[in-house]
């Protein structure tokens, strides 16, 4: 049973990132939109994978993930509706694959499955995949 924490508080979003992440066969996911309840989120079950929005309420969804895939060696993806937004707030070091719409969400798990299998550092790796939801804006 493979388990995600999906960490963003745009309902749309995180819907489309569900019902993507089941048809991969995810069957099990914490959603989050703090820092503190992906923290207590990953206290109760470490997560397969993590997925970072563009917002969250509280805090920074990059740097929560990122701080949870260091201590869990999970890989992360970052969803982003703001290209550019996005790209501003990463570290100058970050490693990008992608981008991906959300339609070819698989293509981007499989990539970070590589890249985890080749025993690299999955908190120095973030890969992009714009969503392709439409209407979907965060708060």
């Amino acid at each position: 049973m493979s388990h995600a924490l999906i960490i963003d508080d745009n309902m749309a979003v995180s819907r489309a990132i569900t019902s993507r992440l089941s048809a991969f066969g995810f069957s099990s996911f914490d959603h989050t939109w703090t820092e503190q309840q992906a923290r207590a989120a990953v206290a109760h079950r470490r997560p397969d994978l993590i997925v970072a929005g563009d917002h969250i309420s509280s805090g920074s969804p990059l740097e929560i993930a990122r701080e949870i895939a260091s201590v869990s060696q999970a890989p992360f993806l970052a969803v982003t509706t703001d290209r550019c937004m996005f790209q501003r707030s990463l570290p100058n070091d970050a490693t990008i694959d992608g981008p991906y719409p959300l339609t070819q969400l698989d293509t981007a798990l499989a990539r970070a499955g590589e890249r985890t299998t080749r025993g690299d550092e999955p908190s120095q790796s973030v890969r992009e995949a714009p969503t392709d939801v439409k209407g979907a804006k965060s708060r």
